[in-house]
Formats: structure tokens, C-alpha cells, sequence
């Protein structure tokens, strides 16, 4: 009897857990999941640096000047250019240039923007009402102010983007130690299949499932290994899945119903792999069988374009995901949306309809909200059912036909567009 997609949800992430870390250059861990925590490995910044381009200056010369004086001017000597700090002192009474990100001289406190100065050789006469207070740190980012060496700057299961890469690199981290990258086997079978860019002769269909499932591979953050297709011949299929099993997950594409050409299943059996679990109650996806051996994963999903598209999100990347070391619900991520036509439900089973969002105004008050078009074609084995979606609505079982307006749950078909990085 078919199980409900949450026992087999729940089932699939039994057999899941991070896999082992891996160091890989900083340059390279945009979409990697931390392994482990890092920690600054010095202050950032590690001197007090300028953040404007102009002259660095003891702020007590500027107030003696303006309590004594009408005339705000400094001596100039030296410069202190960025990656080339100043290595002379700053005496009373005097200013060096300085230009941004450049280390202030010892004894400066504050730097004076170009812009409220004026040179006469080494005479830097100052713009006092332009210039206005100035305090110690005016223009100045302190030492550490940013980072103190020993701050945690990213915590197990964070999932990095670009600007992780800058801060990692610059405090510290030329390797990052991340969970390494499962590999996806990817099998598609059956007689009927041609290779892609062939005509198919009536009866016969394009070798398209394998293309799509690569993709979602390659976007859940995981690696996809494409064993081409496979012909019904037994000891051929059991060939090709042995060396599908030789990975973390193998996804298969078709002959996991109960024809007399479905051999998927007793194929994995004469394998060694355990059924976890074969068929849920899940409309399109019913035959979608998981088992596994003592180092892998397998996935036996429908043939049709919107079963194997259905199943995978449901199942493979949810595993996938936690395999990456993605911590919290590994689920793809839903939003609320109301409908803008009518969606059946199919009975007994749960009903995922293809859809895309055309508007996506928030939810307010229960009256609105991001509006869901289901896409005109549902039946599984056309694959205009799939082109253009963005989501999928989900209708529990029993739900019969929900009218335009109803607001129901929808799993976003690209997940990684939704996904927020772990604090």
C-alpha cells in the first residue's frame, strides 16, 4: 500500500547525515556548507585606517590652532599610502597626506578630507568652517572595529555566499573546511528511449528525464554523474545500476512501475539493495520507490517528465540537501499563494498541480497574496506539464476542487531562488 509523501519524506532522511568535510580554496566555497567554525585569525582591520583620501593630523593641533589662531595651517610631512604605511611618527604641528584604506601615522588620531583643505608647498591651510568639529576617529575605521581576532565569523552549516568569500579571505582563511559534494548517478531506462537530437519513430520518445534531473543535481548544490540510458535487458540494467550504486545517490528514470518491463525493482533487489519503501500516495509520482545498500542511495522514479520532476523535489532534494550539510528542515521551500483558477485534487493522494506565480503581492489580512496560475496541461508524461513552472501546489488528499481564490501551500520548484543562508 502506498505510503503518505511525509512517511516517505521521513523515511528518505533516515538514511541521510552530512557527509565528510573537505578543504577547498576560499575562492571555490560560493553554494558549500560550513563544516566546522571559523574564527577571525586576526583583527580587521589591524590598524587604524583611513577611510578618506586627505591628511592625517593630531586633532589637539587642530583645536590648539583654532583657540590661538585665526589661521588653520599644518606643515606637511610625509605620506602614508595605502599598503605603503608611513614609517616616521607625527609631530606637533604637523599632517601627512593619507590616502583611503591607508594605515594613520603614529600619532595622528583623525584625518581632514581634501576637500576642506588647500596646499601651498608644505603649508596645508585648512578650511576651518568647511571642515566643521573634529574629534578624535573623525575619518578613521579603528583597529578591530570590524573583526577582533578570535570572533566566530561562520558557524557549522552556514551556507556561503560571494560576500563570505571576502570576509573569510580577509580574515584569515585561504582553505575553508566544507561538507563535501555528493555525487548523483544518473540512470535512464527503457526501449522506448532516443538519444536527444533524434527523431523519434512513433512509440518512441526523446531521452529527456536524464537533462532534467542533471539540472536539478547541479542545482541543489551536488554533483550529477550521467550513465546515459538503458535498454529492459536484465543483465544490462543490473550493470548499469551496480555502477550507479558505486555513488552516494543513484536516481533512476522509468521502469519502476509494476509492468513486465519494469525491471528497476527487482534489478536493485538482485543487488543487495533494501526497499525502504515502494510507492506513495502521491499524484504524479505514485511508483517512486527508495532503497539502499551499505553506501548508497536509490531512487527509482517515473518515467514521465512530471513524476520524475515531482519526486525529485520531494525526496532526492531534501537528502541531497542534508548530505551537503544543510542543518534545519532540508524540504523545499514553500510560500502561500491563492489560486487564480480552480485545482482538483486527486482523491486519496495528494495532488502536486504545476503552477507559475504571476503576481507577488504578500499576503495581507488573508484576502491577498502572491497569485498561482496552474498551468493548463497537469497529465504527467507531457512535458508542456513542467515547462514554465515555478511551483507546485500542493493539495492534500481529499481536498476535491478548490476554486480560484483559495490559498493552498506551493513548494518553489527552484529551491536554491528561495533558500536563505544559515545564520
Amino acid at each position: 500500500m502506498p505510503i503518505s509523501v511525509e512517511e516517505a519524506q521521513r523515511l528518505v532522511l533516515e538514511h541521510a547525515a552530512a557527509l565528510p568535510a573537505e578543504d577547498v580554496p576560499v575562492a571555490e566555497i560560493d553554494g558549500r556548507i560550513a563544516a566546522a567554525p571559523l574564527q577571525a585569525r586576526w583583527d580587521l582591520p589591524q590598524r587604524d585606517v583611513s577611510i578618506m583620501d586627505g591628511y592625517a593630523v593630531r586633532s589637539l593641533d587642530v583645536a590648539t590652532l583654532r583657540a590661538c589662531s585665526s589661521a588653520l595651517v599644518l606643515t606637511v610631512r610625509g605620506e602614508s599610502a595605502a599598503g605603503h604605511p608611513s614609517d616616521a611618527p607625527l609631530g606637533e604641528g604637523h599632517a601627512a597626506r593619507i590616502s583611503t584604506g591607508a594605515v594613520l601615522p603614529a600619532g595622528s588620531d583623525a584625518v581632514i578630507a581634501q576637500e576642506d583643505t588647500r596646499r601651498e608647498g608644505d603649508r596645508l591651510v585648512i578650511d576651518g568652517d568647511s571642515l566643521g568639529t573634529l574629534e578624535p576617529g573623525t575619518f578613521v575605521r579603528p583597529a578591530g572595529s570590524e573583526l577582533r581576532e578570535g570572533d566566530v565569523v561562520a558557524r557549522v552549516g552556514r551556507r556561503f555566499g560571494p560576500g563570505d568569500i571576502a570576509l573569510l579571505a580577509g580574515s584569515g582563511h585561504a582553505t575553508v573546511p566544507v561538507h563535501r559534494r555528493p555525487t548523483v548517478a544518473i540512470l535512464s531506462t527503457g526501449d522506448e528511449l532516443v538519444p536527444v537530437g533524434q527523431r523519434p519513430d512513433p512509440g518512441q520518445v526523446v531521452s529527456s528525464n536524464g537533462l532534467v534531473l542533471a539540472a536539478m543535481v547541479r542545482r541543489a548544490g551536488a554533483i550529477p554523474i550521467d550513465l546515459g540510458q538503458v535498454d529492459d535487458e536484465p543483465e544490462r540494467l543490473r550493470a548499469a545500476l551496480a555502477r550507479g550504486l558505486e555513488h552516494d545517490v543513484l536516481v533512476t528514470s522509468g521502469g519502476i512501475s509494476v509492468g513486465d518491463h519494469d525491471l528497476v525493482h527487482a534489478a536493485l533487489m538482485a543487488l543487495g539493495a533494501r526497499v525502504v519503501f515502494r510507492g506513495v500516495a502521491l499524484r504524479p509520482g505514485k511508483p517512486t520507490t527508495f532503497a539502499v545498500t551499505d553506501g548508497a542511495r536509490a531512487f527509482g522514479l517515473p518515467g514521465n517528465p512530471a513524476s520524475s520532476l515531482v519526486a525529485f523535489v520531494l525526496f532526492v532534494h531534501p537528502l541531497l540537501r542534508r548530505l551537503l550539510g544543510v542543518r534545519g528542515d532540508p524540504r523545499s521551500a514553500t510560500m502561500r499563494v491563492r489560486l487564480h483558477a480552480p485545482a482538483r485534487g486527486a482523491g486519496n493522494r495528494a495532488h502536486y498541480v504545476r503552477a507559475r506565480l504571476i503576481d507577488t503581492q504578500p499576503l495581507d489580512g488573508g484576502t491577498e497574496g502572491p497569485l498561482a496560475q496552474p498551468l493548463s496541461v497537469q497529465q504527467s508524461g507531457d512535458p508542456c506539464s513542467i515547462a514554465g513552472a515555478d511551483l507546485l501546489l500542493a493539495l492534500p488528499p481529499g481536498a476535491g476542487t478548490l476554486p480560484a481564490g483559495s490559498q493552498v501551500d506551493a513548494l518553489v520548484l527552484d529551491p536554491s531562488s528561495a533558500e536563505q543562508p544559515e545564520p
